[in-house]
Formats: structure tokens, sequence, C-alpha cells
């Protein structure tokens, strides 16, 4: 019997697709709602009903809770899915949405109120037993506290924005005159962001690579961790490429975090899924806690692979009450394989990773065996320029991580997208780096590559260039020959496919 009979998914894109595919699948009835740019996308198309909610900015749709639990009592939905970003982690949305006789498909608003900053995660972390880098404990309140505390601690160190995600308001400082630099703009990023500019401080680890542990949980006290996710590569503080279990890791090293994050997690009396994100140092080998993340991963995607489970309907049966299905013992003899996210974002990396709006032209996914692509888009969208840049996950799965990576490579040459830059070129390029194929990076690994992978990319788009010319005028030519010979004499089509491919670059096809 499915646990409710209407769900409103509170977002918008490849999540939204994502979790009505649960919701339907469970036999659920589900809602959506969109902003003025949303009218058409893919996420209306496919509840069962929408509703409109503002206008295009964010802060007039997507974050308006008003408008949100009003269109989940018009639509007599029995809860709110959340997805990720947005109000996922609002706990005034989540009370809003239980005062109004609906159920929050993730943790309480008395749960989320207990750890509204990062810095209450800290504090939760550090009563756990959980390692926590060296820094303060409270919002530093100026630039000469700060300047003090950096001294002290030793640098590099990172600044850091006390509420929100996503990477924004983090910086890493690696002297004074950095941190002068940095601090009045990272204020204005976190109050533009958050609403609030508070900042806090913490030693940077040496050689670091980012890697989040999955806490599930009951209302009744039982807990499993379902391993780890490594997100290690990043640009700009935001993670491209997601992957399950992290290479770098021993069993060992890997259980050792399983107690103080459960303890942690009834600390809190913390129940359906949340995040644990650390840094773990190649080094020293140590794990120092980022943050909780009181939600659905964007990379939860890896962690069904593996495991077998589809997160999306276990975060519902927890959400309303069902008992955890599996103890630890049991979780674990479900482990197989490797399970690679590739994060398919309408940017330019040519120019910065600037995002990249307007219609899709063209669009093939790629498919076969290890293959699963959740997308929010089809043929013909609008690509808008208000939201997050991520257009689609591209998943792949095999025995072992060498095989993903080839199943990988074989998956984002098939991915054709017309119309917006993409950033597939720059993850084929990463899927043939050898650096990458051994599993030898930290955060710093796109920002060290970017020359490499500049000069590479380019080449890629300029050949391209020449071979479409080509192609052109042997289509100006073929036509030409026609109309001499009346049709005939006139080179297979086959053939000339054949010649062009032969002229491209490998990798590209």
């Amino acid at each position: 019997m499915p646990p409710f009979g209407k769900v409103l998914v509170a977002n918008r894109g490849e999540i939204a697709v994502r979790v009505m595919k649960a919701m339907k699948e469970m036999g659920m009835k589900t809602v959506a709602v969109y902003s003025e740019a949303d009218k058409y996308a893919l996420h209306v198309k496919y509840a069962d009903e929408a509703y409109y909610i503002g206008p295009a900015p964010a802060i007039q749709s997507y974050l308006n809770i008003d408008a949100i639990v009003d269109a989940a009592l018009k639509a007599h939905a029995d809860a709110v899915h959340p997805g990720y970003g947005f109000l996922s982690e609002n706990a005034d949305f989540a009370e809003a949405v239980e005062k109004a006789g609906l159920t929050f498909i993730g943790p309480s608003a008395e749960v989320m109120n207990k750890i509204k900053s990062k810095l209450d995660g800290k504090r939760y972390a550090k009563m756990a037993g959980v390692p926590i880098s060296p820094g303060s404990d409270a919002p530093v309140e100026s630039l000469d506290e700060a300047l003090k505390l950096a001294e002290r601690i030793g640098y590099p160190i990172m600044v850091k924005a006390a509420f929100g995600g996503g990477g924004t308001g983090i910086t890493k400082v690696n002297s004074p005159e950095e941190l002068k630099e940095v601090w009045e703009r990272n204020k204005r990023l976190a109050q533009q962001a958050f609403g609030k500019s508070d900042l806090y401080i913490e030693k940077a680890a040496v050689e670091p690579r980012h890697i989040e542990f999955q806490l599930i949980g009951d209302r009744y006290g039982s807990y499993v961790v379902a391993w780890e996710r490594e997100c290690t590569i990043q640009r700009r503080n935001q993670k491209l490429i997601e992957e399950a279990p992290s290479v770098a890791l021993s069993m060992e090293e890997r259980r050792s975090m399983f107690e103080p994050i459960i303890k942690f997690g009834q600390l809190m009396g913390y129940f359906t899924l949340g995040t644990f994100e650390t840094v773990f140092s190649d080094k020293t080998r140590e794990f120092y806690f980022l943050e909780l993340n009181k939600r659905l991963q964007v990379e939860h995607t890896v962690t069904e692979l593996i495991f077998r489970i589809d997160l999306v309907k276990l975060q519902t049966r927890l959400a309303a009450g069902e008992h955890l299905p599996f103890t630890q013992e049991e979780l674990d003899k479900r482990y197989r394989g490797h399970a690679i996210q590739y994060r398919i974002n309408a940017e330019d990396p040519l120019n910065n990773f600037t995002g990249s709006s307007g219609f899709v032209t063209y669009y093939r996914e790629p498919s076969g065996p290890g293959v699963r692509v959740d997308t929010g888009y089809v043929e013909g969208n609008w690509v808008p320029p208000y939201y997050d840049s991520l257009i689609a996950k591209l998943i792949v799965y095999a025995e072992n991580r060498a095989e993903a990576i080839r199943v990988g490579l074989r998956a984002l040459n098939d991915y054709k997208i017309g119309g917006v830059k993409t950033i597939i070129d720059l993850h084929k390029w990463i899927s043939m780096d050898e650096d990458f194929q051994k599993g030898k990076f930290t955060t710093a690994y796109i920002a060290e590559k970017t020359p490499q992978f500049l000069r590479d990319l380019k080449r890629w788009e300029e050949e391209r260039a020449a071979i479409a010319l080509v192609a052109y005028n042997k289509g100006l030519l073929k036509r030409k020959v026609e109309a001499q010979a009346g049709g005939k004499g006139v080179e297979n089509a086959w053939k000339t496919q054949g010649k062009l491919m032969q002229m491209a670059p490998r990798v590209m096809w």
C-alpha cells in the first residue's frame, strides 16, 4: 500500500522528474509547481497536475513558502517532497508544511531547528565524537578577529558562510593579505545567497578529498550508514563528478566513521536521509567534519546503484513512519560494483564555466548496459538563466572502477545536446586523464588541470568546426554533381560519413 495518496514536489528540473517517477512507481499521484520560466518544462508535463507559483526569479516562486503550501492544499496533497536545493533544508518551510497538516518528506522542523547552521552541525559533531578541524566554534565578528584566529591555527585556512550550501561563500585563504581581500566579499555573497552574512574559519586540510557518508534512519532510533561517496572532482567548491565507493578508503577507514555518525543521528533524533560531508586528507589519513546536509543529495544515484536500493522511495516510507527495512550487516551484503555520476551542466568550460541558457535544439541520451540518465529536459525545452545550470545526470555502473570509467566514456561520447554549451567534453577529458583513472586527485584537481583542459578542449572544438565545414562543402558538391549528372555517380552517403569519421578526433565519436 502506498504511504501517501498524492505528493507535491516542491522543485523543478531533473530532481522533480526523478522524485515523481519514484512516487508513481509507488502508486501515488504527483503534483508539480512551476514558475513563469518553467511553464513548458518537462516536470510540469510529467506530473499528474501542476500549479503556477510565481514569476521566474526563485525568490518569487520556488522559494515562496506560502505559494507552495497553498498549491499543496489546493491539490489536496498528503505530503511534500522538497528535492534538493531551494527550500529542502529550510526549517520554516518544513514547519509550514507540518502546520498545514501535511507530511514533510525529510527530517522534521524540530530536527532541522537543532542544526540551522554549519556551526550547529560542528557542535553536534564534537559531542558525537566526529573529528572536526581546528577553527571557530561561533561566527567570527570582524576581520581583526579573523586575522588573529588564522594566525593561531595557521594558514592555509577556509573562510566559510555559516548558512547555506552549494559552495557559495567558501574560499581557501593562504595568507593575511588574501584574508583581507576575501573577507568582505564573502560576507556580501553570504548575505545575498542566504540572507545572513555570518562567516567562520577552519584550518584547511592538507591534500584534501571531499568524501560524504549517507546516513539513513527511522523515527524509532534505527540507523545505518550506506558507505560513502567520493565528491572530490569540483570546480569553485561545486561538485562535477561523484562516485561510490571512494577509491581512497580502506574498509577499516570507512567503518571507523560509522559509529560517530550514527551517534550524531541519535543525539539529534534524526530520521530519513542525511549526508555527512567530510574532508579526508590523503597525507594524514584523517577525516574532518564539514556539515550535515538534511536532504536528498544530487549524487544519491551512485549509492543507489552499488546497493541496489531506491533512496527516494526509502526516504518517503521513512517519512511516513515505516521502520528501516535492513540492518547495517544486511545493507553491507548488498554492496557490489562501482558507480560514477557526471553532472551535465549547461556551462561553457572554455569561458570560465559561464552558464549557457537557451533552447535545447537537439537532445540524444546515451543508453545501453550500465547507463542511467536522470534529466529534466527534452528537445525543444528552454534552459532558463534563473536557476542551477544542471541539465541532467549521467550515471554509469560496472563491476569495478576501471570498467565504470570505460562505460562512462562510451556514454559521454554518445550524449549529444545542441543549442546550449555543456561540460560533456570536459568530462571526456577527465575520464581519459591518467591521474583520474588512477584515483590520484584532490579538490584542487580541476584548478591544477585547467590550462591543459582548456588547450585540448579548444583544439577539439576547432577540429569539429573544420569537420563541419568539410561536411558542408561535400553537401554542396553532392548537390552540384546531382544536378549535372541527373542523380548518377554520387558518392554513397555511408562512404562519405566514414571518411569524415576518420578525419575526426577518435574520442569525439
